[in-house]
């Protein structure tokens, strides 16, 4: 199971100048833990190099990238082989997905769900998600709170 697991606005905007363009949300991040921990993540050397802790702790984590070089509790795949490496995962490994937009859009076609916690707002993002893609890749399977922030499930149609 391949999944994305990210925040993003109103417009499908998830950063802006390396960081998260919206306030603080501890609500988001308490969220984001919760759907990643004990799971493996991949994300972009960009998202790595925007975490406050590294790597995120209580998870696999790696990275596709060409020029960062390897780290401690950390795999780096060059961007060449990031697909195939995802497709050898432990079938019975969780993989979250978490950014950065380049990522998403080049291995939406092997995500099988989205989680998006939704930012109120527009906040003017330099990286942005695919969105006409996902609305005609993916279903909105649900939506709702989850304490105090806002939660969309889209799965594949």
């Amino acid at each position: 199971m391949i999944k994305a697991v990210l925040a993003c606005d109103q417009d499908w905007g998830i950063g802006k100048l390396g960081n998260m363009p919206w306030p603080h949300n501890s609500a988001d991040l308490q969220w984001f833990k919760k759907m990643t921990l004990g799971q493996t993540v991949v994300m972009g050397r960009n998202t790595w190099e925007s975490l406050p802790v590294k790597p995120l702790p209580g998870r696999k984590n790696i990275v596709v990238s060409n020029t960062m070089q390897a780290h401690d509790g950390v795999e780096v795949v060059a961007r060449d082989i990031y697909r195939s490496r995802l497709n050898v995962l432990d079938t019975n490994d969780t993989v979250c997905v978490i950014g950065g937009a380049q990522l998403i859009t080049h291995c939406l076609d092997m995500i099988d769900e989205l989680w998006l916690s939704r930012i109120e707002g527009v906040y003017d993002c330099d990286a942005v998600l695919p969105g006409d893609e996902i609305l005609e890749t993916f279903a909105l399977d649900s939506v709702g709170p989850e304490t105090d922030v806002y939660i969309e499930k889209w799965v594949r149609k």
